[in-house]
């Protein structure tokens, strides 16, 4: 092996990709945030968002049943599901419309 194929990412020990940087330690710039920021112990830095397997089929079923304000950014909505979770973050004409369609569908 040569030195370019034994490298690792410092954050999960994967391959780095054979076109990265000589000087690469991390994988992706989400591994280098979350690295940055287990080494640091601020967990307001370097916010780096992993997704857990989500299930498709699960999300799918549950109807949405109101349109929330965002906790953290103002005039910004979230489309709430029967099953007490929150749909990704839009604006509110994207989520009135959204919900409309969600009840056009059903009927």
């Amino acid at each position: 092996m040569t030195a370019a194929q034994e490298r690792r990412c410092a954050h999960c020990g994967g391959a780095l990709r054979p076109a990265a940087r000589r000087h690469a330690r991390f994988c992706s710039p989400a591994h280098r945030r979350a690295a940055h920021r287990a080494h640091n112990g601020d967990p307001r830095r370097g916010r780096a968002r992993f997704l857990a397997g989500i299930d498709a089929k699960k999300l799918a079923a549950a109807r949405y049943v109101a349109i929330v304000p965002d906790e953290r950014f103002p005039e910004m909505y979230r489309l709430k599901r029967a099953d007490g979770t929150v749909s990704d973050m839009t604006n509110l004409a994207r989520a009135r419309d959204a919900l409309a369609s969600f009840y056009r569908e059903r009927s």
